[in-house]
C-alpha cells in the first residue's frame, strides 16, 4: 500500500476557506509527485476549474458537480480536507474505495476500445497527416488502457514512468511507444512541439501549468518524459476537435505531435497495435 504524504498546512488552510467540501486528489495522494506537480483540489460543487499560486505552491481547483460515483477513478485515494454536514465526504471516500478497482478496469477497457476507434479513423482518413495523428492518439489510449487494466491509475505527467515500472515491455508497449515516437525526443523537436501545443492551448486555463511542467522536465534533462507528456496533452486536446479543424490546421498538428510521414511504416504499426488492443480486451 502506498504511503500518502502529509498535506502541507498552507494547502489545508486554503481548502478550509473554500465554501464547499474539498478533497486532495491526484499524484500528491501518492509518492509519485515531482517538484512541478500542482496540488489538485476536488471541490464538490459547480464552478470553473482554475489554477492559482498560494504561498509559492501551485493549486489546481477541479469542480465535481455530478454525483461522486461518476468520478470514481479520479477520486481514487482521495484525502479529505474539508467536510460538511450536508455532504459527508467520508461516505463518498468509502464508496469510492469499494468501487475503485472495478471502475479502473472498466476505464482501462474503455481506453482500449477508444484506441481501436481512433485506429479506424486513421484507416478511413484520406489526409496522411490526420491519419498519423489518429494513430498517435490511439497509441496513447492503448497505454492508458493497459495501465488501468493492470491496476495502475494513469497520471499524465508520470505515465511514462508508470509504464517503465511495469517491468518487461510487451510487444504492445513497444509498438505503442514506437507510434508515439519517444526515440525522437530531442530538445529541438520538443521545443517545436511545445510552441505548437501552447498555440492549441492558448485559451485553456491551465496552459501556464503545462508550460511549467514541461520546463521542469527539460531542466532535469528528462527529455523522453517531456516528449511523451507533451504529446499526451496534445492528443487529449485534439481528440475533442472537429474533422474540419484537423484538416485546416494539419501543419500545426504535425508540429504539436511530431508526426511521421512514413505511411507504410504507420500502417504496419497500426496492425500490430490493433492486435495488441484486441488481445488486451480479451484478457
Amino acid at each position: 500500500m502506498e504511503r500518502v504524504p502529509a498535506v502541507p498546512a498552507d494547502v489545508r488552510k486554503f481548502a478550509d476557506k473554500i465554501p464547499h467540501p474539498v478533497a486532495l486528489i491526484g499524484c500528491h495522494t501518492t509518492d509519485a509527485s515531482l517538484e512541478c506537480c500542482e496540488y489538485d483540489l476536488a471541490v464538490f460543487a459547480p464552478g470553473d476549474d482554475q489554477v492559482m499560486c498560494i504561498d509559492r505552491r501551485v493549486i489546481e481547483i477541479v469542480h465535481f458537480s455530478q454525483p461522486a460515483r461518476n468520478y470514481v477513478v479520479e477520486l481514487g485515494g482521495m484525502s479529505i480536507l474539508k467536510d460538511s454536514n450536508k455532504f459527508t465526504l467520508s461516505s463518498v471516500a468509502a464508496d469510492v474505495s469499494k468501487r475503485y478497482k472495478r471502475a479502473l478496469a472498466a476505464a482501462g477497457k474503455k481506453s482500449l476500445i477508444s484506441s481501436l476507434f481512433c485506429q479506424q479513423k486513421m484507416v478511413q482518413s484520406k489526409h496522411p497527416g490526420v491519419a498519423a495523428m489518429w494513430l498517435k492518439i490511439s497509441a496513447y489510449d492503448f497505454l492508458e488502457g493497459l495501465l488501468a487494466l493492470s491496476g495502475v491509475r494513469p497520471m499524465p505527467l508520470h505515465e511514462l514512468e508508470q509504464i517503465r515500472q511495469k517491468g518487461s515491455a510487451t510487444e504492445g508497449i513497444e509498438v505503442a511507444l514506437e507510434c508515439i515516437g519517444t526515440d525522437r525526443a530531442t530538445r529541438p523537436t520538443i521545443s517545436r512541439s511545445l510552441q505548437a501545443i501552447l498555440e492549441l492551448k492558448s485559451k485553456d486555463y491551465d496552459k501556464k501549468l503545462f508550460a511549467a511542467k514541461t520546463d521542469h522536465l527539460l531542466e532535469k534533462s528528462m527529455l523522453t518524459d517531456c516528449y511523451y507528456y507533451a504529446g499526451r496533452v496534445a492528443a487529449k486536446d485534439l481528440v475533442k476537435r472537429t474533422n474540419q479543424f484537423h484538416n485546416k490546421y494539419s501543419k500545426l498538428i504535425q508540429l504539436a505531435l511530431d508526426l511521421s510521414s512514413d505511411e507504410q511504416q504507420l500502417e504496419k504499426m497500426q496492425k500490430k497495435l490493433s492486435r495488441a488492443a484486441r488481445d488486451g480486451l480479451k484478457a
